[in-house]
């Protein structure tokens, strides 16, 4: 699930579709097919634009697809992987896309071409997500197994890793400024990080069972999705704004329009 920041529009995946909603009424604005399997990740570009499908099939073929919001059409696509692709981004510049998942290898393409630009190969276990930060500059990403990785984003070199999580990084994403990434983690905890310092600056217990999604507001504010059936907004402090119940079962995504 994926919220526009331009738009009262929310995209949500399903068996080889995605399907676009108005925020504010729950209608159903448009399908876009996927017909490469099961849509994986979704994440709209910083205008608003262009959409980012990133999916496949388990155990037999991946990619990721550029699709225009307002007209339905493909822009671009990249990948041919062996496997479904978990997580996948595109640079605030639109000049890259980022894919991963259970190869363990980050795979950067060009937009325009298809081309692979380069491969970064650390994580010893399946990628669960994957985010730029908004003036381009880092790539995060974070495994299965704890692993909690920031790169360059122009050259692919190793900046930090960062290590504090005892279970698999499910969420990661950067406040507006691009100094602090957020993390959320099958540990129950959601951790932010400097980025100038590479260090932790906070961490707290924020879902019982564990943190699936967690995502920034343009203000600071933070919103996670729990195992506990549990939305919650947060301050930029860590402290509990306001809880949302009612789901039957664990919240697997949260968005803000």
């Amino acid at each position: 699930m994926s919220a526009s920041p331009w738009a009262p529009l929310i995209a949500v995946g399903g068996q080889e579709q995605v399907c676009l909603y108005h925020s504010g009424t729950g209608e159903l604005l448009g399908i876009i097919p996927f017909p490469e399997g099961e849509p994986q990740s979704l994440t709209f570009t910083r205008d608003g634009k262009q959409l980012l499908i990133a999916g496949g099939r388990h155990s037999l073929s991946g990619c990721a697809v550029v699709v225009d919001v307002a007209t339905g059409e493909r822009i671009a696509k990249v990948g041919d992987e062996l496997d479904i692709v978990l997580a996948a981004d595109i640079s605030p510049n639109k000049q890259k896309i980022a894919i991963a998942g259970p190869q363990k290898i980050v795979r950067v393409f060009d937009t325009s071409t298809g081309e692979l630009v380069r491969e970064m190969k650390k994580h010893t276990d399946w990628v669960f997500a994957l985010r730029y930060s908004p003036d381009g500059v880092l790539l995060a990403t974070g495994d299965r197994s704890n692993g909690l990785i920031v790169w360059e984003a122009e050259t692919g070199r190793l900046y930090s890793e960062l290590t504090g999580h005892t279970g698999e990084v499910r969420s990661l994403d950067f406040r507006s400024d691009s100094n602090v990434l957020a993390s959320g983690s099958l540990d129950g905890t959601i951790r932010l990080w400097d980025m100038n310092e590479s260090k932790e600056i906070k961490s707290w217990p924020a879902h019982g069972g564990g943190v699936n999604s967690v995502i920034f507001a343009q203000n600071g504010f933070l919103a996670s999705a729990g195992r506990d059936a549990r939305i919650k907004l947060w301050n930029g402090n860590g402290e509990l704004q306001n809880e949302f119940a009612g789901l039957s079962e664990a919240a697997l995504e949260v968005a803000i329009t």
